[in-house]
């Protein structure tokens, strides 16, 4: 049979979890964990302790992991933001190059026959072939090919996010629950019973009792209810 922890016995058990809980969660500097941990060491206020929801005791952690992977998401998000706009600029910049060049091409050249998107397609030697229509639409296909592949690298990477915070936050839960529920069992363990204690234990059972006796009488009216109808009905 597991012998009981005295009164004045240190928990070390217990304050070891709570040391390695509170570093693992970056909560070693709050204020209830640190005087919790003082009164655990000392023995000391236990009853106070006991008074208290444990889960209150312990601070809610926050979830950290996933910070740098929506960082990265969120700039990922940002620069296909910025791409969309780039074929847009490009090709009316090319407007712009194509034009000039077109106005000289005709400048120098009055008796030619040539329409605006032929000149700008071939480029006559005026115009640069980086700034040519064919070359500006293989940029834009491939600028809009870019964002198409950033928005589906935005939307996996925000759903793994999701889905890791989920994962981590419900440990993350179970782990304060389960340190919350050993820190209740000790200080409830070295509650002293006090005639308050006592006596909110006794209202409790009383209330208990009560609504027990009131659901016993209701169901026995349902069952002699029944036994009448059945009678009747014979």
């Amino acid at each position: 049979m597991a012998t009981r922890m005295k009164k004045n016995q240190t928990p070390d058990e217990l304050i070891s979890e709570i040391k390695v809980w509170a570093t693992k969660n970056h909560c070693q500097d709050d204020a209830l964990v640190t005087a919790l941990l003082a009164d655990l060491e000392n023995g000391q206020d236990l009853d106070a302790w006991a008074s208290l929801d444990s889960l209150e005791i312990l601070p809610s952690v926050e979830y950290k992991a996933g910070d740098k992977q929506l960082r990265l998401t969120n700039l990922i998000a940002i620069a296909r933001n910025i791409l969309v706009f780039v074929p847009v600029a490009l090709t009316w910049i090319a407007v712009s190059k194509a034009t000039t060049a077109f106005e000289l091409y005709t400048a120098a050249n009055p008796n030619a026959v040539v329409n605006f998107l032929e000149f700008w397609q071939n480029g006559y030697g005026i115009l640069s072939k980086d700034w040519t229509i064919g070359h500006i639409a293989l940029l834009d296909g491939a600028i809009i090919g870019l964002v198409i592949a950033l928005s589906v690298a935005v939307s996996v990477l925000e759903l793994r996010h999701k889905r890791s915070m989920r994962t981590t936050v419900a440990v993350l839960d179970k782990e304060r629950l389960t340190l919350a529920l050993k820190i209740f069992k000790y200080l409830h363990s070295h509650k002293t019973s006090t005639p308050a204690v006592v006596n909110a234990g006794i209202a409790g059972s009383v209330r208990n009792l009560l609504a027990t006796s009131k659901e016993m009488a209701k169901a026995s009216k349902e069952l002699t209810k029944n036994l009448k109808k059945s009678v009747k009905e014979k």
